[in-house]
């Protein structure tokens, strides 16, 4: 698990490498039951995954770990069984390509940020 942000806060650090973390890895767990990883790979490979888990998360008091870990495993699952899929394919990207942008990028286009 790769952070995003330089961490300076020890719960932030608690959050990511507690219950990010760990959804992570059950995600990656989720992927092998699935078949999306190999089983008889599972000690052959190393996966990286980088995290942007909002700073913000240090101030909520009513955290909900449950979650924030479900999300994270989902996630993470997905993420798996979209990249071993090749989803989206090369020709949906080239076809669709304009039609796509980033969240972010798109609330900077409205003047949202």
């Amino acid at each position: 698990c790769v952070s995003k942000v330089t961490v300076k806060n020890s719960r932030y650090t608690n959050i990511l490498m507690g219950t990010v973390q760990a959804a992570i890895a059950n995600g990656v767990l989720d992927a092998v039951r699935a078949g999306d990883l190999p089983k008889e790979k599972a000690n052959d490979l190393g996966i990286i995954c980088s995290v942007w888990l909002n700073p913000g998360v240090i101030t909520d008091d009513n955290l909900d770990h449950k979650a924030l870990f479900d999300i994270h495993r989902e996630a993470m699952a997905q993420a798996i069984h979209k990249a071993m899929h090749n989803e989206p394919s090369i020709d949906w990207l080239l076809e669709n390509q304009d039609k796509i942008t980033h969240k972010y990028y798109q609330m900077g286009l409205d003047g949202k940020i």
